[in-house]
């Protein structure tokens, strides 16, 4: 048995020797073919050496890397061009565009072999699906968009597109009128979720005071967001208004690039082939501008993810190799060697268990940290509602409620963003506390802080029904944009819900005619008294509603970390007792040995430990030139 042991030892030996070549000096380290090729190198020197569990955690990461997307967001106000702005990026007309109709619903257009439109539609408290071809877009993403399954929700489109054939995905959103409150909120959660925004707003004037903050608050969660400057052809003026944004914005202090595009100007350069005319559309500026700043970048950091992970790799099989050539070329200390090697055994047996000080740490840590979470939110909710009540009770709901209405739904809608934030931050300080711990027993496993999945768009909670006759339910305070598990962000989609509200004024009819002095006042304050009412009961109703979604999202984005957690340590972990097993069995094999067999042994560590220096030297070096050069296609 020790002699096939052996033997497949030495075959493995000249297995790895054959396959550990790297790609050529003069590869292209940002190029995603040639980072893969580096991803399929350390997969297959893993699998050489009898490490399928490392092999399959690099093909992961590079599989990873060659699905990774670019999500980008097009945000603005009402009938600023933000659909033919989509249309002119992808050189298709695909989105509908009408100057009498506007987008109502959630848009998402990525690639796809066959070009189709998929429907989430809310039916109750579930989501389902239909399939329905692309020419019926514009009866499905426009005003008034509700189908017999329900009310539209999102739309994904699937186009054989070769833009969205890179991994992009484009969002078409719904326009505010006006940048409102409410609006603001609710965007911000979405921008957390998506790599970049264009913010669309046409040359008929200068950008509004409304637009200013709003941009403000979105390069704080949105970095990488720029401003295209819409409908230059229908506007003489555009160069004065082009010049007159860039004054504001240089007054507010923000370095956002703007790019004035013709989105007919566009679609006749396509229609004609002609190469001025598009330059003149501005539109290959702006692509290149999200090519450079967007996509490349997306594609780097999914590549540096997969090149640490095949380093970690390597570096377990390096540690390996190390121990056990160290131990043979000192025979007197191999015993000790196998006895630390066992006692790391036994550790790393006791981690595996459900009842580890680790498990406890994470199953302890987000305990408290959601129950912390949801006491914070319940208290600013409570907060709120007092603060309702006190103004409700000085004035006339009639008089204020349009305003007082947008505050209750823009400060819902921010609590319910930091919830999402304090719980991954939060869980990042748990992963952190972890590491640490295992540190403590020498282990070198990483934190799984950046070992989030990929963002899927439309995975989010559906909202609790409202009843139509409620007052509350047009307040749009169900969140049907929150999404619960891989992340818990706050979709776009919630803009669906975020109608006016008005409290019922049925009962004034007549009451001039029927009432007269004394007697008018009388019912005048009665009905005051009973608007006010109605108000706090509306806002309750609204801000329970909130309450319920939200807690609903955090017991799920609770589970999925949890989920995370465990399974990233519990992998490393498994990793790291292989590595042990394997080196102990080996160390094992050597005590057993004779002179002839350890040299020839200690001869085959030492090529194997050299091949894998090599190899470790490439990837470190090329996975340090990519991360200062950047990402190509």
């Amino acid at each position: 048995m020790l002699a096939v042991l052996a033997s497949q030892l030495v075959c493995r030996s000249a297995t790895l020797s054959d396959l550990m070549q790297p790609p050529p000096e003069n590869a292209d380290p940002g190029s995603v073919h040639d980072a893969g090729a580096y991803a399929d190198l350390a997969a297959q020197a893993a699998a050489a050496m009898g490490r399928d569990d490392l092999a399959r955690r690099v093909a992961a990461a590079k599989a990873r890397l060659q699905n990774s997307g670019t999500a980008i967001a097009v945000v603005g106000e009402f009938k600023q061009g933000k659909s033919s702005l989509v249309n002119g990026v992808l050189g298709i007309d695909i989105c509908p565009v009408d100057d009498d109709i506007a987008t109502s619903t959630l848009t998402v257009l990525r690639h796809g072999d066959e070009a189709h439109a998929v429907v989430w539609c809310a039916e109750g408290s579930e989501r389902v699906t239909r399939d329905f071809p692309v020419a019926a877009l514009p009866s499905l993403v426009t005003e008034g968009s509700v189908l017999a399954d329900g009310r539209v929700e999102l739309v994904e489109v699937f186009l054989p597109n070769p833009l969205l054939a890179h991994g992009i995905s484009i969002v078409d959103t719904p326009g505010a009128n006006g940048i409102r409150p409410g609006y603001t909120a609710v965007v911000l959660g979405y921008l957390e979720a998506v790599h970049g925004a264009v913010f669309v707003t046409d040359a008929s004037s200068p950008l509004t005071h409304e637009e200013l903050a709003f941009l403000q608050a979105a390069v704080a969660v949105s970095p990488v967001t720029c401003i295209a400057l819409a409908k230059i052809d229908l506007f003489p003026h555009w160069r004065e208004i082009h010049s007159a944004n860039a004054d504001l914005l240089q007054r507010a202090g923000l370095a956002i690039p703007v790019f004035p595009v013709s989105s007919a100007l566009r679609h006749a350069a396509l229609v004609l082939n002609d190469g001025e005319l598009n330059e003149e559309s501005g539109f290959p500026d702006l692509i290149r501008f999200l090519d450079e700043n967007l996509v490349q970048r997306a594609t780097t950091i999914a590549a540096l993810g997969m090149f640490d992970t095949a380093i970690f790799c390597l570096n377990e099989m390096r540690f390996a190799t190390a121990a056990d050539l160290a131990a043979r070329r000192s025979p007197d200390t191999m015993a000790d060697r196998l006895q630390a090697f066992r006692q790391a055994k036994e550790r790393l047996e006791r981690l595996k268990v459900g009842n580890a000080r680790w498990a406890t740490v994470m199953n302890d840590g987000l305990g408290e940290l959601v129950s912390q979470v949801d006491h914070r939110f319940r208290r600013r909710m409570r907060d709120l509602q007092k603060a309702v009540d006190d103004e409700v009770a000085k004035s006339d709901p009639a008089k204020i409620w349009p305003d007082l209405t947008a505050r209750v739904r823009e400060q819902a809608a921010a609590g319910a963003r930091d919830v999402i934030y304090e719980m991954e931050t939060g869980a990042d300080e748990v992963a952190a506390r972890i590491t640490a711990l295992l540190a403590e027993d020498d282990l070198l496993i990483g934190s799984a802080v950046d070992s989030r999945p990929e963002l899927e768009l439309t995975k989010y909670w559906a909202p609790r029904p409202l009843s139509r006759l409620s007052v509350a339910s047009g307040i749009g305070m169900g969140f049907t944009g929150l999404r619960g598990a891989q992340g818990g962000l706050i979709l776009f989609g919630m803009l669906s819900g975020l109608a006016g509200i008005a409290v019922s004024t049925g009962v004034l009819a007549g009451v001039a005619a029927a009432f007269g002095g004394k007697q008018l006042l009388e019912e005048r304050k009665r009905q005051v008294a009973a608007r006010r009412q109605e108000a706090r009961t509306a806002i309750r109703q609204s801000l329970d509603e909130t309450e319920f979604e939200v807690g609903k999202t955090l017991c799920e984005l609770s589970r999925d970390l949890n989920r995370r957690l465990r399974d990233h340590y519990s992998d490393r972990i498994g990793e790291r007792f292989r590595t042990c097993m394997d080196a102990a069995a080996s160390l094992e094999r050597g005590l057993q040995e004779d002179e002839a067999a350890r040299s020839a042994r200690v001869a085959e560590l030492s090529n194997q430990a050299g091949q894998l220096d090599m190899i470790l030297d490439k990837l470190t070096r090329r996975r340090n030139e990519l991360a200062a050069t950047g990402m190509r296609q």
